[in-house]
């Protein structure tokens, strides 16, 4: 049978057990309602259903069961009574509703709130949806658009579609991502204009006004490195463009702090005292005091004095073992000095007997040049005596020609005595050299640079009587 119930009519619900026929209505052929019994022929009708029945024949009056013309009517209480209390399923038990009970409970289980959970019901917010009533309350409280809620941000409240829409566009407290786009995506709207004064993505100029346009975040490069201001050292107080005093004057500043190389207690120092501070610093690695005698270990200056403790027999042994190659290299030393006074003794009798030759070969030059230049004055007087007896003219021409040939020959003889005496100069130099070697190692090289400066001097003696003398035969020839 239907699950529903309808507003004229006797009951369309599903029975339990089947009415007696006696309770139908002969006009619409359910349980009769509210049943009214005819006097004519004894049967039941709806009371709705008589008139429909009445309206529909409005000029007849007559059973509708068995056409009598004196058809009367009167409630039927028992009757209705006993339909009343007879049991039926709930209109929903299609949809999965247990329930059952009697006709008089029906209404009640359909119509209130805790009774049947599967009756259409429309949403009490008033959006117009039906659905059962076991959904109503999810719906009203979750999923209805036109429920009451709260704005997440503001608290403000209001139908959910508008707090949703028109309202979310407009909140001040909605959170919004930044309009550059960088990681804050979370700023309220009220607090947009705030976030975009200090935003890095935002487009700003120069506050230095330079002129240049760029985001927020390159600003401090660019005051480091473009531009062009004029600021003033921190440390050493000497002005100049930003660039100059960032970068390279950064790295010469004589008072720019810098940090200990080996990161002691002092923290920073100024560039200027840093090599005095590396001096004492007590965590600069040094080598120990007795590196000199083999001891390799470096460490910090602070645990010098500890390692010296530590390593003390260590130490000892390196200044045994280098006491004794220090002996050993001294008597090597003291051989190799012998040998080389041997060599200096056989130098100084080579330079003696070269200091013979020397002066053996001056005395013979000088007695060669006395001959000379006495038999040219000889010469030069006759060719002149003779020179007198002829023509003045002829004597002149003759005595400058005789000049001439004898100044050619002087001359010749001049240049190879020169010759010989620069091999001999070149020797003799050689042997000096000998001598300075000498001097570094004894007494013996001292008297032999004595020796050989006492006959250089005579040598430049000889030369200067040598020069005089020649002057004055020059003078004494132009004379003649």
């Amino acid at each position: 049978m239907a699950s529903c119930d309808g507003n004229s009519g006797g009951y369309e619900y599903e029975f339990v057990n089947t009415p007696l026929d006696m309770f139908i209505c002969k006009i619409c052929q359910c349980p009769s309602k509210k049943p009214h019994l005819s006097a004519c022929c004894g049967h039941t009708f709806c009371k709705s259903c008589l008139e429909a029945a009445k309206k529909a024949t409005a000029i007849s009056n007559a059973c509708p069961m068995c056409r009598s013309e004196e058809f009367s009517t009167m409630p039927n209480k028992q009757a209705d009574r006993f339909v009343r209390s007879l049991h039926v399923y709930c209109t929903n038990k299609e949809k999965g509703c247990k329930w059952r009970g009697e006709v008089n409970d029906i209404t009640s289980h359909l119509d209130n709130s805790d009774g049947c959970q599967f009756r259409e019901v429309c949403c009490s917010n008033g959006c117009g949806k039906s659905l059962q009533r076991q959904y109503l309350t999810v719906h009203v409280k979750t999923k209805c658009p036109c429920r009451k809620v709260n704005c997440w941000y503001c608290h403000d409240t209001g139908e959910y579609q508008f707090i949703e829409g028109q309202h979310k566009k407009m909140c001040l407290k909605f959170p919004l991502p930044c309009p550059n786009k960088c990681e804050a995506n979370c700023i309220p709207r009220e607090d947009i204009d705030e976030h975009r004064k200090k935003c890095p993505l935002e487009e700003v100029n120069c506050p230095n006004g330079c002129g240049t346009h760029l985001q927020r975040q390159y600003l401090n490069h660019h005051a480091e490195s473009n531009c062009c201001r004029i600021v003033q050292c921190q440390h050493c107080r000497i002005s100049g463009q930003h660039q100059f005093i960032e970068g390279e004057h950064k790295d010469k500043c004589s008072k720019f702090p810098l940090p200990c190389p080996n990161r002691c207690e002092v923290g920073r120092v100024l560039r200027e005292e840093l090599q005095e501070h590396i001096q004492v610093c007590p965590l600069e690695i040094v080598s120990c005091d007795y590196h000199t005698v083999g001891c390799g270990t470096r460490m910090a200056r602070k645990d010098r004095s500890k390692h010296n403790r530590k390593m003390m027999e260590q130490h000892l042994s390196f200044t045994l073992q280098q006491l004794m190659s220090t002996q050993q290299n001294l008597v090597a030393t003291q051989v190799e000095g012998a040998n080389m006074k041997q060599q200096l003794a056989l130098a100084h009798q080579q330079i003696g007997v070269l200091s013979e030759k020397l002066e053996h070969f001056e005395n013979k030059t000088g007695q060669a040049l006395k001959t000379t230049k006495a038999t040219m004055r000889k010469e030069l007087k006759q060719n002149i005596s003779v020179a007198e007896k002829n023509v003045v003219g002829t004597l002149r021409k003759e005595l400058k020609q005789s000049i001439a040939d004898t100044e050619k020959k002087v001359m010749q003889k001049l240049d190879t005595t020169q010759q010989e005496l620069t091999t001999i100069s070149e020797t003799f130099k050689s042997a000096q050299l000998d001598k300075k070697v000498s001097a570094q190692h004894g007494t013996i090289v001292t008297v032999s640079a004595q020796h050989g400066a006492q006959e250089t001097h005579d040598q430049y003696q000889y030369y200067d009587q040598y020069d005089y003398h020649h002057q004055y035969d020059d003078y004494d020839y132009y004379d003649y």
